[in-house]
């Protein structure tokens, strides 16, 4: 029994079942490392909502930001039954000191972010014959200083951990000024030039700046906007903006038939442009936020 060897199977049989004990150990702390980690604003409504739910899907752990703290945490509390670590992060984005908080308090509890997507807007009439400065300001506000304040706490950081991925939810509606949304419009126009204009100097650094410009999305920031052609829902749009992250695009526009007449409009001569636009109905002066 000696001479055959199998007086060692049992000693063999620790060995081996020591050996796959630290490998599995070894194997889930490697795995742990590698989670990806998103950092979301606008978390609790509209895309910010559905692209919480499917990065959770996919595997990655949360820092879910926004001013909705009831929603903001049934969020969570839904991310964590599923196994995923979630952090809940009160934030308005646009005061700076709370948007500096909601990044640090991300940045200490998981220890880095590899994907921010900045999804908090508003959305808000802009009058011709009732200009009011205050309602422009308030989109300004929301839309692009919101953006600018998370990218002033956003980058340091990940120029410091080596690279990251930071993805702002823009719009087709930047491609030119619309009556009724002329302010909007402004903001997204505004926000997709700044990363135009950021993108190439980051990429160096290892930075994917991702500008995703949606057309219609049923959320209920736009459900009093009535007709909404080619309307796709949050769900299909968030699952459309992950598969078009991770394929690398640098921007992300949606769907495809408003995408083309959008840039056919932005190279439509004035007088046309005017001609079609003049004929548009009054617009409403109540504000929609997401």
């Amino acid at each position: 029994m000696l001479a055959g060897g199998f007086y060692y199977l049992p000693v063999y049989q620790a060995f081996l079942w020591i050996f796959l004990g630290t490998f599995l150990k070894v194997f889930l702390q490697i795995r742990q490392v590698m989670k990806q980690i998103a950092f979301i604003t606008g978390a609790s409504s509209g895309i910010g909502l559905a692209l919480a739910q499917e990065l959770a899907a996919n595997g990655y752990e949360l820092a879910l930001a926004a001013r909705r703290q009831e929603q903001l945490s049934l969020l969570v509390s839904d991310v964590e039954r599923a196994g995923i670590r979630a952090l809940a992060l009160p934030c308005d984005v646009t005061d700076p000191v709370q948007v500096k908080h909601a990044v640090t308090s991300a940045k200490d509890h998981f220890g880095r972010i590899d994907l921010a997507i900045l999804s908090a807007g508003i959305s808000e009439a802009t009058s011709a014959t009732q200009f009011i400065a205050s309602r422009f300001e308030r989109l300004l506000r929301t839309n692009l200083l919101g953006v600018a304040y998370c990218l002033e706490e956003l980058l340091p950081l990940m120029q410091q951990q080596g690279g990251g991925t930071i993805a702002a939810i823009s719009s087709l509606a930047g491609d030119r000024g619309i009556p009724g949304s002329a302010g909007y419009c402004a903001t997204k126009a505004g926000l997709s030039t700044l990363f135009d204009g950021l993108r190439g100097e980051l990429r160096q650094q290892g930075i994917r700046l991702v500008t995703i410009e949606p057309g219609y999305v049923r959320t209920p920031m736009t459900e009093s906007f009535g007709n909404m052609p080619f309307a796709m829902s949050a769900e299909d749009s968030a699952r459309l903006i992950l598969e078009r992250l991770v394929a690398g695009d640098r921007v992300i526009r949606f769907p495809l038939m408003p995408s083309l007449v959008m840039k056919l409009m932005r190279i439509m001569p004035v007088s046309l442009f005017d001609l079609i636009t003049a004929k548009r109905r009054p617009v409403r002066l109540k504000a929609e936020e997401s």
